[in-house]
């Protein structure tokens, strides 16, 4: 929780492009996030609202139940939208309510391995969701991290290192196999030099075995 709280008070500054380190992590971010609400369907619930730039998108066409563990983060999302942002996190979330698409952008590597598993399982089980979008920094092989965090150590990225070395960015193929196992067809597109856009579907509920 503490890195949300510095994040909360730069994101915005970050994103647009202010933050030398994080500007190739961020290149294209408002037409990602646009895109994103393309691959959107019906009623939305979205986790780790952040400061709310996707949310935005997302409530001119969509009806949206927001999730956000950051007080930090809630309290500025909160001065941009009009809705209630609910308190919770990708595990724990104190609503059943049935939607037709799950979404996160630039969060769900907070999570394990272990977690973003259980967390997809929930999401079919007790959410019953057909959808599941997702935008987020990955890596298509360990030669791609590599490759990755040789490129911030020449460029003296040490913030950037550090955060690459302190969450849980997962490689392409584990993502696919974990909402494959969950009954999803899967899409991936790299975006830029470390996001990729990743939609799901699945025609109806249940776990495959």
């Amino acid at each position: 929780m503490d890195i949300f709280k510095e994040w909360a008070t730069q994101y915005d500054t970050t994103v647009a492009g202010h933050d030398e380190q994080y500007k190739e992590v961020f290149a294209g971010y408002e037409e990602m996030l646009s895109e994103v609400v393309d691959h959107l369907e019906g009623k939305v619930m979205e986790f780790g609202v952040g400061t709310g730039n996707l949310s935005m998108k997302i409530l001119e066409r969509h009806e949206l139940v927001a999730v956000e563990p950051s007080p930090e983060m809630r309290a500025v999302a909160a001065e941009k939208l009009e809705i209630d942002i609910i308190d919770g996190d990708f595990l724990n979330y104190p609503t059943t309510e049935q939607v037709d698409t799950i979404v996160s952008s630039y969060a769900f590597h907070h999570l394990t391995d272990e977690e973003k598993r259980t967390a997809i399982q929930g999401y079919v089980e007790q959410l019953n969701s057909p959808r599941f979008v997702l935008l987020d920094t990955m890596f298509a092989s360990q030669k791609a991290k590599r490759d990755i965090l040789d490129w911030a150590s020449v460029n003296g990225y040490d913030d950037l290192i550090e955060d690459l070395n302190r969450e849980f960015y997962p490689y392409t193929q584990t993502i696919q196999a974990m909402l494959e196992a969950n009954g999803y067809t899967v899409s991936m597109t790299q975006k830029n030099k470390f996001v990729w856009l990743v939609v799901a579907t699945k025609q109806s509920g249940g776990t495959q075995s």
